[in-house]
């Protein structure tokens, strides 16, 4: 797999489409972790591109270090 591949997940046992934003390796279990955006059709916006701000992946990695999803 690699970043912007399109994935399944079970959530609340329904599969669940995610695009994959990048990887990392959880330091105390040496387990690759990937970091996911949830592609839910219920939720399309559009915005004029002059309002996007681009994020890091330090930036999404420090959101991250709290907050597991399981």
């Amino acid at each position: 797999m690699k970043i912007g591949d399109i994935v399944t997940r079970k959530v609340c046992g329904e599969d669940m489409q995610f695009c994959i934003l990048g990887f990392y390796t959880r330091q105390s279990t040496g387990e690759r972790v990937a970091i996911l955006a949830m592609l839910d059709p219920t939720t399309i916006v559009e915005a004029s591109v002059q309002e996007l701000a681009p994020v890091s992946l330090k930036d999404i990695f420090a959101l991250t270090t709290s907050i597991y999803v399981h």
